[in-house]
């Protein structure tokens, strides 16, 4: 049994889905329920909210993120993969350890731009205008959301790795 195997039998691997799982629903509740409010308060009483921009932005940065680290679990992402309907089952392998490889390259300066972005959070401490929201909130939820990619990530390439060297055929 390879690592990428006892992670995934892990507690913390289905806790870890569980959580964002829930994630995902509550922001997405937060942001119907925000443009629920404005739409009535907007057409039916004829009055503006102000600030509920504030509000969706965060609702839609959780949302987003964590929604983006659950496809990368699900490995669910639109894909235009049509050179592996041509290659054989070798070669597909190969091409989705490159894809992997990519990713992760990708991802590690992501995790690394991300951090630096709370981190200024952290420092200066910018606030929205009208609630005085801290920003921090919505980019924890970028920063968040390119570590649990990057960490599915790695674990699938060394899944696609393991598949490459094994393969048989």
């Amino acid at each position: 049994m390879y690592l990428e195997d006892r992670i995934q039998r892990t507690w913390a691997w289905g806790a870890l889905l569980k959580i964002q799982r829930f994630l995902a629903a509550l922001s997405t509740v937060i942001v119907v329920f925000e443009l629920g409010i404005v739409v009535v308060c907007r057409y039916i009483f004829e009055i503006n909210v102000l600030g509920y921009d504030e509000i969706i932005l965060i609702g839609a940065y959780w949302m987003y993120f964590i929604g983006s680290s659950y496809a990368t679990w699900e490995e669910s992402h639109v894909s235009a993969d049509v050179l592996s309907i041509f290659v054989s089952e070798r070669t597909r392998q190969k091409l989705s350890l490159l894809s992997k490889c990519v990713q992760v390259a990708v991802g590690i300066p992501m995790v690394i731009l991300s951090f630096d972005l709370v981190h200024w959070d952290i420092l200066i401490g910018p606030r929205t205008i009208d609630w005085g929201i801290p920003y921090l909130i919505p980019h924890m939820g970028i920063f968040v959301g390119f570590i649990m990619m990057l960490f599915y990530n790695c674990v699938y390439l060394l899944r696609d790795y393991h598949r490459v060297k094994d393969f048989k055929g």
